[in-house]
């Protein structure tokens, strides 16, 4: 994920009613990274397809949730961004969507539609950040006024009934507009995953996602030796291996092009240390001494089947097993950080509702929450757009508990992490009682709507609990100073 641009102002965020506990807010918020997992079904507990990431920020961004509405217009027409200039036609006839924008935004700007689920079942994850390399960059500039993040699944999502569409529409708007950034995305809908890689002005590749594998993306392009003949499986850009030998950076392996290593930027610990922890968590039997050299491939083969509650707690990690736990190594860069302005995942279950599960601020200090797919109307908490610190928005508590919870780790941070994961855990494994209330009230958008919605205040009101009780621990720390020693004839210690 990156954010170039910022429509937002400067503050003070105010955690308690108290104003004493504050962060200061930057103006300009840049976000370079993000950490994408997917899963097919045969790897999964419950044969699920599991995919998500985390929207990483380097400043304080806000996240709420809303339903964007379908729309019918005379024609095609004029889509335009105030905020990087960008144009383009698009069809008249558009989808409604759930979808997670930042809040605070100017009209006419960006969306930042992060997250996004439209009528037809279509999921989109847009997006994480990769980098090209500089001879690939000669080759094919980015566009200025191209297509980025901000824009993204606004333009593409309303228009798609199928994965694959989706990942040929976007293809297309990437041939014609050009694309001002490298991104990877992934695509799905009820049948099937197709995993995206966007890496220079034109050029890009996707492939359908295998069922018997995982993968971490973590802000490098990871696509490695694809046959592009093989058009049942893989899709890409018209000249992606043209290009590259005329140019001459073409790298290929057994006469087919190995995607990352022909565009991708040179690789760097930034990316590599989370794509090494995460698979050596996820498949230790294959694990190697860390070595930011390694080219570690895309798609990898768990131990053992992955949960739900897995892939959650995948987005918390912080190596704490590792020699490089980031607890006691700070500059090591975590998948689990507290600039994390949400995390989502995509349960996608056969022949049961799609579920979209949103964690607001740190996943580690946070609660994922199950949203159904055809949501319209979430409880007024969530969906305000507040950009500066409100004591009514569901993310400024969220955000606020974390903020706070992370003060102090192993202390009370632990038993807002506890607190948080049993709730959690009971929500998965209730969620066969609430697919059943959801199909007995005719599966519909208004049963959708009270069933999260039930969930959603409950995880309110404990927000609201645990920040009682984080704060009273915090505000007795701050006291332990300089303790004084009670003897006879002293009143030191009154």
């Amino acid at each position: 994920m990156k954010k170039i641009f910022s429509s937002r102002k400067t503050g003070k965020i105010i955690l308690s009613t108290l104003t004493i506990f504050t962060l200061s807010l930057v103006s300009a918020i840049t976000v370079l990274a993000c950490t994408t997992f997917i899963a097919g079904r045969a790897v999964t507990t419950d044969g699920s397809r599991i995919f998500g990431r985390s929207n990483d920020s380097d400043g304080l961004d806000v996240i709420k949730i809303v339903r964007r509405p379908a729309f019918n217009k005379q024609g095609s027409w004029t889509f335009t961004s105030a905020e990087t200039n960008f144009t383009a036609q698009l069809p008249a006839r558009g989808y409604s969507y759930l979808a997670l924008p930042s809040a605070g935004l100017k009209p006419g700007y960006g969306t930042w539609d992060e997250a996004v689920l439209n009528d037809h079942q279509v999921c989109l994850t847009a997006t994480e950040s990769i980098y090209a390399n500089s001879k690939a960059l000669a080759a094919d500039p980015y566009v200025k006024n191209g297509i980025d993040e901000s824009i993204l699944p606004t333009i593409v999502i309303p228009y798609v009934s199928t994965a694959l569409e989706g990942v040929e529409f976007l293809g297309n708007l990437v041939a014609q507009y050009g694309s001002a950034e490298g991104n990877a995305l992934v695509f799905a809908d009820a049948r099937e995953t197709w995993y995206m890689e966007i890496y220079t002005g034109h050029q890009w590749a996707a492939i359908r996602f295998p069922e018997d594998r995982y993968a971490v993306i973590a802000n490098d392009g990871m696509l490695d030796n694809i046959d592009v003949t093989d058009t049942a499986n893989v899709r890409i850009s018209p000249n992606l291996v043209k290009l590259a030998r005329e140019h001459h950076f073409l790298q290929e392996n057994n006469g087919q092009i190995h995607v990352a290593h022909t565009y991708g930027a040179p690789r760097r610990d930034y990316s590599q240390l989370r794509i090494w922890a995460a698979q050596r968590k996820l498949s230790p039997s294959q694990a190697r001494d860390y070595d930011v050299r390694t080219t570690y491939g895309l798609l990898q083969k768990p131990d053992h089947k992955i949960s739900l509650a897995e892939a959650m707690d995948l987005f918390r990690y912080r190596y704490e097993d590792t020699a490089y736990n980031v607890n006691t190594h700070p500059d090591n860069r975590a998948i689990g950080i507290n600039r994390t302005a949400a995390a989502h995942i995509f349960w996608l279950r056969d022949d049961k509702p799609q579920v979209m599960w949103v964690a607001l601020a740190n996943p580690e200090m946070s609660i994922f929450l199950p949203l159904y797919g055809n949501v319209t109307q979430m409880p007024e908490a969530f969906t305000l757009d507040a950009a500066t610190y409100n004591k009514d928005s569901a993310y400024w508590k969220f955000r606020s508990l974390s903020a706070l919870a992370v003060q102090n780790r192993t202390g009370y941070g632990q038993a807002v992490r506890s607190a948080w994961r049993k709730m959690e855990l009971n929500l998965i494994q209730d969620m066969p009682d609430l697919d059943a209330q959801y199909r007995a009230a005719g599966s519909t958008s208004q049963a959708a709507n009270k069933l999260c919605g039930d969930v959603a205040n409950k995880a309110l009101n404990t927000a609201d609990a645990l920040f009682q009780k984080t704060w009273t621990a915090f505000m007795l720390s701050t006291v332990q100073d300089g303790k004084s020693k009670h003897t006879a004839g002293s009143n030191d210690a009154h």
